[in-house]
């Protein structure tokens, strides 16, 4: 795949994401994770995730900022911290083709299950949750803890759209910057970044205007099938050792 195609194909997939985001709450980040696990080497896609959808989540945290619940973004944010680091030595410790069947695995519970979290949003529940989410999606590209968390704690959809973006502000900047010290180089991905921004703010303005609009179960079933697929083609590519 040339270059022009492949930053044409992220563009697009980073508008999406951002408007799937901005529109439904969740979903986005599946997206983008899925269209860069096809274009790029899957520990150069996880490395990229935090930079490729930055400006999204920036979109997303000032467009929804007076509806953000601060008390769970500062708790989380304080647990993510200690994540970050376990989590890199795990990235660095796992072989590639383990890291393609835990994402494949953890997509297919995700897109499938509703995990049992209705309790932990005390104060140090939030904490634990900003650790483990942290963890996850350091290691294995996406968070898998956050979501159903948040879907879970009664906040209407537009503070749901703004306290993810808002949680995930810091623990992304801290996550790339933590690939960055331990050997990955965004240099060469500089066109990527820019694309994925411009592409991220764009998507983000047009989820704005769509939210409420959109029938929401009819969407989920067509997100899940998508992810279905693309878990299942990185399962097969760990177990199979190749593309």
């Amino acid at each position: 795949m040339n270059d022009v195609l492949t930053l044409a194909l992220l563009g697009g997939a980073s508008f999406l994401a951002a408007l799937v985001s901005a529109s439904l709450s969740i979903g986005g980040g599946y997206v983008l994770f899925g269209a860069t696990t096809l274009l790029y080497p899957l520990p150069s896609a996880i490395a990229l995730q935090p930079a490729l959808s930055y400006a999204s989540l920036v979109a997303r945290a000032v467009t929804f900022r007076q509806a953000i619940a601060w008390g769970i973004v500062r708790h989380f944010t304080l647990g993510s911290l200690a994540g970050v680091a376990a989590g890199l030595m795990l990235y660095h410790a796992l072989p590639e083709r383990a890291l393609a069947v835990g994402v494949g695995l953890m997509m297919l519970v995700l897109a499938w299950t509703q995990l049992p979290m209705r309790h932990v949003h005390s104060q140090p529940g939030m904490a634990g949750v900003g650790a483990a989410h942290a963890v996850s999606g350091t290691v294995l590209g996406m968070g898998s803890v956050l979501q159903p968390v948040l879907l879970n704690s009664g906040i209407d959809r537009r503070a749901l759209v703004g306290t993810f973006a808002a949680c995930l502000l810091v623990l992304e900047a801290i996550r790339a910057g933590g690939y960055a010290v331990t050997g990955f180089a965004y240099g060469p991905y500089a066109a990527a970044i820019a694309i994925a921004t411009v592409a991220g703010f764009a998507g983000t303005w047009c989820g704005k205007q769509l939210i409420g609009h959109i029938p929401e179960e009819k969407f989920r079933i067509i997100m899940r099938l998508l992810v279905s697929a693309l878990a299942l083609r990185l399962i097969w590519t760990g177990v199979a050792g190749g593309d």
